[in-house]
């Protein structure tokens, strides 16, 4: 049996865009329909602050299944997280048809115009995909926090679903965000502006993007207006809690933000229990919400749970961690390219073992 190995130089720009937007939504559509096909991420952190993520899914409308996985010596402080060192995560793919072992992928999947930056692609079109979901219909403004890859990367996913009229760009320190708007400003056909508050970026906006690596809140959730929406990616840091690294969980939206949501989606709820995320756990632990209000991506995909139902309605995306069944999605198209491409190493694996019982 053969497997092809495909390496980091060769996945850099082998998806593009729009099909990875497209693989990332069937996946969630698959899950919704399918609870069983995706898993919570899981994390374990050595004493050295060296933290090993493993996510696993099955995207059966790509064939593959299998695990994504990635480590990263992390160094927290005490507003933001910071990496010292971030390894080519890796993704082991198996057919979902008779689990042959069908390839195994080095490196992180990016599309034209990505910066490089670890899960960058998958988490941008996640959030893409619950931003255009969610927020009112038409052209949109959007008000930024961020200056990095993940800002940039969620820009251009939010431009292939969107018409995208302004961006107003903020992040803490002044040249970042002032170089980042000079950058992009015309780029993909829409000004991008640095404003110098926080409430600057969110006043008059269609859709407020958090792309920040926060670990306090980075709005206040009385500044939002009726029919806004607000995406937020900050996940967990519970693992360093626990191993006694950072005194308090991360946060990025605050907890107004969930309360007067109208309408509270995240990518899966079991992810923020296993977690106890702090933008979603602590609410619930406080009385704030309940876990009903919470709906996942998968199922307004499938329709089992409502999106936003008016236009005044407040909603609020939580891309709270990647999910295996987006990353196995994107690993199976990538798959497909490789093989289409001739790109890749083929290596014996020897023969499948055949059951015994």
């Amino acid at each position: 049996m053969q497997v092809r190995i495909v390496r980091p130089h060769e996945l850099a720009d082998l998806i593009p865009l729009d099909e990875a937007l497209a693989a990332v939504r069937q996946a969630f559509i698959d899950f919704g329909h399918h609870p069983g096909l995706n898993a919570p991420r899981r994390r374990i952190h050595a004493p050295s602050g060296v933290r090993v993520s493993v996510h696993q899914g099955a995207a059966v409308s790509y064939g593959a299944t299998g695990l994504f996985t990635h480590c990263e010596w992390v160094r927290p402080q005490e507003t933001k997280q910071r990496y010292e060192l971030k390894q080519p995560p890796v993704t082991v793919v198996f057919s979902t048809e008779d689990g042959t072992l069908s390839g195994i992928l080095i490196g992180e999947m990016g599309c034209e115009a990505f910066r490089p930056g670890l899960t960058g692609l998958r988490t941008a079109a996640t959030s893409a995909i619950g931003t255009d979901l969610l927020a009112n219909p038409g052209p949109i403004a959007v008000g930024l926090f961020g200056s990095g890859d993940q800002a940039n990367n969620h820009l251009i996913s939010l431009s292939r679903l969107r018409q995208i009229r302004e961006v107003r760009v903020y992040s803490p320190t002044a040249a970042h965000r002032q170089a980042f708007a000079e950058a992009l400003n015309g780029r993909y056909g829409f000004p991008v502006q640095a404003v110098d508050a926080p409430q600057a970026a969110v006043e008059g906006v269609d859709v407020v993007l958090l792309c920040t690596n926060a670990s306090v809140p980075v709005i206040d959730g009385h500044w939002l207006r009726p029919g806004q929406h607000l995406t937020s990616i900050v996940g967990s840091n519970v693992g360093l809690v626990e191993g006694g690294f950072v005194a308090k969980k991360r946060r990025e939206i605050d907890d107004y933000t969930v309360v007067r949501a109208d309408v509270l989606v995240a990518n899966s709820r079991a992810q923020a229990i296993q977690d106890q995320q702090g933008d979603l756990y602590d609410p619930v632990q406080a009385g704030l919400i309940s876990w009903d209000k919470v709906a996942e991506l998968g199922e307004v995909l499938v329709g089992k749970r409502p999106g936003r139902t008016a236009p005044e309605q407040v909603t609020v995306f939580k891309n709270n961690a990647g999910q295996g069944i987006a990353d196995l999605a994107l690993a199976g198209l990538a798959l497909r390219h490789a093989e289409a491409k001739g790109l890749g190493i083929l290596v014996e694996a020897g023969e499948a073992i055949p059951s015994a019982f």
